[in-house]
């Protein structure tokens, strides 16, 4: 992938891609609008990530996304119980996640290409 065609606006997904964090988190609002505690719970669930999530930085993400565009929120208190905050992915919020795709392949391929030339020539070698 070459870095002159990259949204300036992404700096902060290419940052965190080795959490897999924002791309899950568009990843999940793609498939339908979630709340907060879901998200949280998909994304601890899910296996795209070593660590847990620590909701703080969710939400911290969240609004970042929202400021951003990618995402709008709003409060639903049609609910028993409190309200709660429902997430919806935006167009932006589509090519961000297209975004992600990218550099994730991009990623892949180059794995790829390490193991390839580990198993080649170290693995291959000592056979």
């Amino acid at each position: 992938m070459k870095e002159d065609h990259q949204n300036p606006d992404y700096t902060y997904i290419t940052g965190r891609l080795d959490k897999m964090l924002v791309p899950s988190l568009l990843y999940f609002l793609s498939q339908r609008p979630s709340h907060g505690y879901e998200l949280i719970q998909k994304f601890n669930d899910s296996g795209f990530s070593e660590v847990e999530a620590d909701p703080a930085t969710i939400y911290r993400n969240l609004r970042r996304m929202e400021e951003d565009g990618l995402v709008i929120s709003k409060w639903e208190t049609d609910q028993s119980g409190p309200a709660r905050r429902a997430y919806v992915l935006t167009p932006e919020g589509e090519q961000a996640l297209a975004y992600c795709v990218e550099l994730i392949n991009d990623k892949v391929g180059k794995l790829n290409a390490f193991l390839d030339e580990y198993n080649r020539r170290i693995k291959g070698g000592r056979e």
